[in-house]
């Protein structure tokens, strides 16, 4: 603190120097003076006056910009008596540079040889550098700097050869010591080249394919047969492909598979551990092929149904071609397969609902037009009349356009839609189970067609046409405004929704469904209608910010799980005289040191209560 007196004449600062971050700031200067001052503004951009006055007795506000540069910046800000400049005082402002470390490429492809790669890194923090103990094995630091002003480091990081034939990833991290700044570099390192060898072979006799081999089996890429297939075959087959008996990994190299002339038979040795070899004919068995590194293979002309799990997590599978004598898909046939797209032929008669789930490449399934049981849609799954989605591909466009045909969507129509970001129901659409927005996890919008009978949207929201019950709220929303009216929360409405902080209820709201807020991990404060009646099963599921919360007298029940998980829940307010019906783990997981107050005079009714008895119960004042 400075004082600066002629003649009676006085200026004073509160403080005279000020450190602001590098994301900027608005600072408060409180300064005092019996005369007029002025100010003498440095001459930089980065500060600029907020709020100024002409009286004697002043609070004066600045602007700080974020500083975008990578060192630290400093200016003075001068007040003065205009009639005697001799009285003055400087208020010094330091602004913090941005900490950063910038890496001169955040991913690198390396052959199996392996090699030496060069890291530049421009810092102006201590680092550290982690490499996970796995990928330690291979990829080695040969050379580490640390820095403390901001300059460029040459790192040098070996990546040992890679004998194995199945390609490899591994991160090399950097974090400051002093924050929590980290940045990461990708090393994705091809797998072992290996020479490839085609083999065409025709078998007799089913069981016999291993001794028609002219070749070592692990060695074959691509492999087409014709003639007859057992269940012995098809355990030969997988192990081939990287897969044996047990669901180890083998060194087998097969990568195309061409059995569109053969025919499976029943019979032989099982397949695999849990895989029968029994009533097999025509059929692709449950978990044939599953975990095996096909990328394309060819079924058999005659196959007749590919049952469940068949192809299931053969993640490097891209190309499927099934035949037209195809009746059946069976229950995660091709569960988190590398897809991008798939034809189905004129006579599949039923697919089930999760036949695709996970396969997170997947662009479009196309079904053949004379299919007299589906139809697609721009890459969808409909019904052969396209009045119902079954399934839209999760690597579809972004925007859902639902087509104006469809006027029911299945329950798992969005099961892996992870990348969509905005969803356009049509007028037609008049039934939408409950929760199936829950898996749109990238979703900031769902617009609905004016002429709709039955729905409406709000800022992104989804309401019923009355907007008496709200349906489903966009996962990424970060705020939502309930309008009055609304009596009821459905189901999974804001299911996840992680951005979303404070929850304000108009007293028109009498019911929160199932699991409403589940996972709402950001919620820290909820302000409940003073006319809700019950909350639902699991309906703050694992709501981790909570910390308390007030219940209004008019709450009569409270479902099982409501608040498991809500691990920082420490209060409860109820205003209810006469104890709410709960289950025994309506507070399950929750924080040990959970209180629940009630109004003074009932906490005996509490306590004999079966359900509240073994709560921490205390009257409030």
């Amino acid at each position: 603190m400075k004082v600066y007196q002629t003649g009676g004449g006085i200026l004073l600062l509160t403080k005279n120097e000020y450190t602001v971050s590098d994301k900027g700031e608005q600072i408060t200067v409180e300064l005092n003076s019996n005369f007029d001052f002025d100010v003498k503004m440095p001459q930089v951009d980065w500060i600029t006056t907020t709020v100024t006055r002409s009286v004697s007795s002043h609070t004066l506000y600045y602007t700080i910009a974020p500083n975008e540069t990578y060192d630290k910046r400093e200016a003075e800000i001068i007040y003065y008596d205009r009639n005697d400049k001799s009285v003055a005082d400087t208020l010094k402002i330091v602004q913090v540079q941005k900490d950063a470390i910038l890496l001169s490429q955040k991913e690198y492809d390396i052959t199996a040889k392996g090699e030496t790669i060069e890291i530049s890194v421009e810092t102006n923090v201590n680092y550290n550098i982690h490499i996970d103990e796995e990928n330690s094995q291979w990829i080695k630091l040969v050379q580490n700097v640390v820095t403390k002003s901001f300059k460029q480091d040459r790192l040098f990081f070996h990546i040992e050869e890679n004998s194995e034939v199945k390609s490899r990833v591994g991160n090399i991290v950097f974090t400051s010591i002093e924050s929590t700044l980290a940045d990461t570099i990708r090393i994705i390192q091809e797998a072992k080249q290996i020479e490839e060898k085609h083999v065409k072979v025709y078998v007799e006799k089913a069981g016999t394919l291993k001794k028609l081999l002219n070749v070592e089996a692990n060695l074959i890429t691509h492999l087409e047969i014709s003639g007859f297939l057992n269940g012995t075959d098809l355990r030969l087959i997988r192990e081939m492909a990287g897969i044996d008996y047990y669901g180890n990994p083998t060194l087998g190299q097969l990568r195309e598979l061409d059995i569109a002339q053969a025919t499976i038979c029943s019979g032989g040795t099982n397949y695999s551990q849990y895989g029968s070899s029994v009533n097999i004919d025509n059929i692709i068995p449950g978990g044939c092929f599953s975990h095996t590194n096909l990328i394309s293979i060819y079924l058999p002309f005659n196959t007749k149904k590919i049952e469940a799990q068949a192809f299931f997590f053969s993640e490097k599978l891209e190309n499927i071609s099934i035949p037209d004598d195809c009746r059946s898909i069976g229950w995660e046939s091709f569960s988190a397969c590398g897809l991008i797209s798939v034809n189905i032929p004129r006579n599949v008669s039923f697919i089930d609902k999760l036949a695709f789930n996970r396969c997170y490449k997947l662009v479009s399934i196309n079904v053949d037009s004379e299919n007299r049981w589906y139809a697609s849609i721009d890459g969808m799954l409909c019904d052969k009349k396209q009045e119902t989605l079954i399934y839209y591909p999760a690597a579809g466009k972004k925007i859902i356009n639902i087509p104006n045909t469809v006027k029911e969507i299945n329950e798992y129509a969005f099961y892996d839609c992870i990348y969509q970001e905005k969803l356009n129901i049509p007028s037609e659409t008049v039934t939408i189970p409950y929760g199936i927005f829950k898996f749109l996890s990238g979703l900031s919008f769902i617009d609905v067609d004016v002429n709709s009978a039955c729905f409406t949207s709000i800022d992104g929201v989804l309401y019923d046409k009355s907007v008496s019950e709200l349906i489903a709220c966009p996962r990424l929303k970060d705020e939502i405004t309930i309008p009055d009216g609304i009596q009821t929360i459905s189901p999974f409405a804001f299911y996840s929704c992680q951005n979303l902080r404070v929850i304000n209820m108009p007293n028109s709201i009498t019911m929160l469904g199932e699991a409403g807020f589940w996972g709402c991990n950001s919620l820290t404060d909820i302000n409940f209608s003073d006319n809700i009646t019950f909350i639902d099963d699991n309906a703050f599921w694992e709501c981790t910010s909570l910390t308390s919360m007030l219940l209004p007298k008019s709450i009569a029940g409270i479902g099982d799980n409501a608040f498991t998980g809500c691990t920082n829940l420490t209060k409860i307010y109820i205003n209810r005289e006469e104890p709410p019906f709960i289950e025994k783990r309506t507070f399950y997981r929750t924080n040990g040191e959970l209180v629940i107050y009630v109004p003074k005079g009932c906490k005996e009714r509490y306590k004999n209560s079966e359900t509240w008895r073994t709560l921490n119960i205390i009257e409030m004042e």
